[in-house]
């Protein structure tokens, strides 16, 4: 049991104790101040030697070993209280009770503040960790219109200027901006079939026989 249940353990047992000392006295017609004072004090009783216990099984980790030693401890303490009382001339048995109630009371408060704590971060946390995965991934582009290729290319100087240079070889002169347009919205970027590529190879074919032609009739 970790310690959050633990702590959840004694305070019911702190409460279930009062409870039933109280019905008990009510049921049989004995209830007054007395009663409560008793029962707190009874709780309180309770509440501390199950901290003990609690104490002696961390230490220990073995459930019979911290019972067996959780009730030698108290009936030592116990003695050692009454030897404590009566070496003390102010102290007696009663104030000795209102000294273990007012101590227990005080545990039994910081307990229910540990756990109110633990259980308000661990609501935290859950809340947060639902609103992270129930929060849909936003793209920062949605809504924005995709640009095609051939815009970016347009929109880039340094581009326009390598295309026109390119053109300008394949085709011997500078190409106006219409035609480096017109070039860069059919042909740059577009795959070429295989008929294209036959078409273009015969193309650059011709065009070599006819430059050779020039060539032999010039000399």
């Amino acid at each position: 049991m970790n310690k959050l249940g633990t702590k959840t353990l004694k305070i019911l047992l702190f409460i279930g104790v009062f409870s039933y000392l109280q019905y008990y006295d009510v049921k049989r017609g004995a209830f007054s101040v007395n009663s409560i004072t008793g029962g707190l004090f009874a709780a309180s009783a309770v509440y501390l030697i199950a901290s003990l216990f609690g104490i002696v099984l961390s230490l220990t980790q073995n459930y019979l070993i911290a019972i067996v030693g959780t009730a030698a401890l108290a009936l030592f303490l116990a003695f050692k209280l009454d030897d404590l009382i009566a070496s003390v001339s102010w102290l007696t048995e009663e104030r000795m009770m209102y000294i273990l109630g007012g101590f227990a009371t005080l545990c039994f408060i910081r307990d229910i503040i540990i756990i109110k704590k633990t259980l308000s971060g661990a609501s935290t946390t859950t809340t947060e960790e639902a609103q992270s995965t129930s929060e849909p991934n936003i793209d920062v582009n949605a809504g924005k219109p995709i640009k095609t290729i051939q815009e970016v290319c347009k929109e880039n100087p340094k581009m326009m200027m390598e295309l026109s240079k390119h053109l300008e070889k394949r085709n011997g002169h500078k190409p106006t901006y219409e035609e480096l347009i017109e070039y860069i919205d059919n042909e740059a970027f577009h795959l070429l079939s295989d008929n294209q590529v036959e078409q273009e190879t015969q193309a650059i074919i011709e065009q070599a026989r006819n430059k050779a032609r020039q060539q032999i009739n010039g000399q």
